[in-house]
């Protein structure tokens, strides 16, 4: 009888490593991360299809601020239209959990610090420009 309890512990075990190690590192931003570095989001109610949503801390000295404000004015500068924000929400009635990961994923992408950048579904947190202006591009309705 006691073989058979070592037999299932060391499959416990066994099934227990298998799960840790083919699991995502990171949470589920990095769960699906493209090369880019931007992953699938849900996006703030009120972001404008093909605008570049930017959120960072309002008149604010800090570091973050500033390459947010340095984001803003050459994303501005080669014509790619901008909204500036500090927050932002969802107005979404009974999600499916399809919805619920990827608001999961967008607050996520808030939380790792400005500026936090969203693009026509993908966010990123402090991107640089080529990155932005890539996902832009390829994501850009039209």
């Amino acid at each position: 009888m006691r073989w058979w309890t070592l037999l299932l512990i060391a499959a416990g075990l066994a099934g227990g490593y298998n799960w840790w190690s083919h699991r995502a590192p990171g949470g589920a931003a990095a769960a699906t991360a493209g090369n880019d570095g931007f992953v699938a989001v849900e996006m703030p109610t009120g972001t404008p299809r093909d605008t570049v949503l930017v959120l960072a801390p309002p008149n604010c000295p800090s570091e973050q601020a500033q390459r947010a404000e340095a984001l803003i004015r050459e994303l501005t500068d080669i014509g790619i239209p901008v909204k500036r924000g500090s927050s932002f929400s969802f107005n979404i009635e009974n999600p499916s959990q399809e919805q619920r990961t990827a608001v999961d994923r967008t607050v996520e992408v808030f939380q790792q610090g400005a500026p936090a950048v969203f693009i026509n579904g993908m966010g990123m947190s402090n991107p640089t420009t080529s990155q932005v202006v890539a996902v832009y591009r390829s994501t850009r309705g039209g």
